[in-house]
């Protein structure tokens, strides 16, 4: 049996990244955990985080015995002797009454009110022996409540969300990542190629198709958890899952990294990163960061992927929609001609260059590069795409002078 919010969150997780359809929580539809209903599992009003199985059991009980419940009023009515208002807060952030017509956030503005009107009517029938479980249908009805919905609007998409998972461990009825996928569309790596392999029958271990041991990648995520650990030498370093719209992986960030991340390590941060894929048997790929970076979609900085202007020489952009009517012929004819990233590395130590290297496929794109080492001139197998987040990050590698797109 799953019981436990880690155990359900993996489970649900798991049934997303198999690209099998998970439907919320619903409190006429729902059963106790998981249950099939059409083509995907519907997650059980127990999944939530807190929720008392005993409490859940017997809002079922009386759904199967008196009917579906008419409405939110009609719920708290027959249930309010079952449950609390912290179980029925948990039911409004899970969607569990979505199918009512009403926004999560009005829901939110009089549950409170509701539950006490309809304790405080409970108390009255109690002093008057008057049993729930006997009432004929007419006394029922006058039972009812009246609520009246609060013009307000419905909760900010991050925050709906936030507080989905704060109840069910994941995301459900959307991802907050979701409308930053625009920005990495160049970026190499997502995590549905996690689920792109050929098991061993005899061994059950996993040969990947789309991913590859050592393979560079580039990715755009979300921070979900993180954790740190100091190593032998007594440096940080921390162990932190990325998710997209696909799934989850696991990004491993030595010290040198994690010095440069411990600013902005949190849950929820959007990032941008880059580094290896690592494949060990039995275990699930990890990916070994050598550069991850807050993403800021006001400035669209942070790696790979991003839609970006296209700068000129020297790394001064045109501005939004600028032209240059009065270019000649012969110079609108040298223009169209593919530009190539000149760099002058000849006053670079070896591993500055290394590092070079591995900034410039954390900007992978379609431009070519060029080293320049002394009289040598040498064509990097690296592409990139040129804007001022790459620009920015050569200018701490080399004067302006040995930068050169042209």
């Amino acid at each position: 049996r799953i019981d436990k919010i880690e155990e359900i969150s993996k489970y649900i997780m798991y049934m997303k990244e198999k690209n099998i359809p998970v439907l919320p929580p619903d409190i006429n539809q729902s059963k106790d955990i998981f249950w099939v209903q059409g083509d995907g599992i519907r997650i059980g009003l127990g999944a939530l985080r807190g929720v008392g199985q005993e409490a859940i059991a017997a809002v079922i009980k009386e759904r199967e015995q008196n009917g579906l419940f008419k409405d939110f009023s009609d719920f708290i009515v027959r249930c309010a002797r079952y449950i609390n208002k912290r179980i029925v807060e948990s039911l409004i952030y899970a969607g569990a009454f979505d199918a009512f017509g009403y926004s999560r956030a009005q829901f939110a503005a009089v549950y409170e009110d509701v539950f006490a009107r309809v304790n405080a009517r409970d108390k009255q029938n109690d002093k008057d022996q008057i049993s729930f479980f006997t009432m004929d249908e007419n006394r029922l009805e006058e039972m009812e409540i009246d609520i009246v919905y609060p013009n307000v609007p419905e909760y900010e998409t991050m925050e709906k969300l936030s507080k989905e998972k704060s109840v069910l461990g994941v995301y459900v009825s959307g991802h907050p990542f979701e409308k930053f996928m625009p920005y990495f569309k160049n970026a190499t790596f997502n995590c549905s190629k996690l689920n792109e392999f050929i098991e061993d029958e005899e061994t059950g271990e996993k040969h990947y198709t789309e991913i590859a041991d050592g393979q560079a990648v580039t990715m755009g995520g979300m921070i979900s958890t993180f954790k740190k650990l100091a190593t032998r030498s007594g440096s940080m370093m921390a162990f932190v899952t990325v998710e997209d719209i696909c799934g989850s992986v696991e990004c491993v960030c030595f010290p040198k990294v994690y010095d440069k991340i411990k600013s902005f390590l949190a849950p929820d941060r959007i990032v941008s990163l880059s580094g290896k894929i690592s494949i060990s048997e039995g275990k699930q790929p990890a990916i070994i960061v050598d550069r991850i970076s807050e993403f800021d979609p006001e400035t669209q900085t942070g790696g790979a992927g991003f839609a970006r202007k296209e700068v000129a020489a020297g790394g001064k952009g045109l501005g939004e929609g600028a032209t240059d009517d009065n270019r000649s012929p012969v110079k609108r004819e040298t223009e169209n001609k593919p530009k190539r990233l000149w760099l002058n590395v000849t006053d670079l130590a070896d591993e500055d260059i290394d590092e070079l290297m591995e900034t410039l496929t954390y900007y992978a794109g379609d431009t070519e590069v060029c080293f320049v080492q002394g009289k040598q001139k040498m064509l990097c197998s690296q592409k990139v795409t040129v804007g001022k987040g790459l620009m920015a990050e050569l200018a701490s590698f080399l004067p302006e002078s040995c930068v050169k797109f042209l």
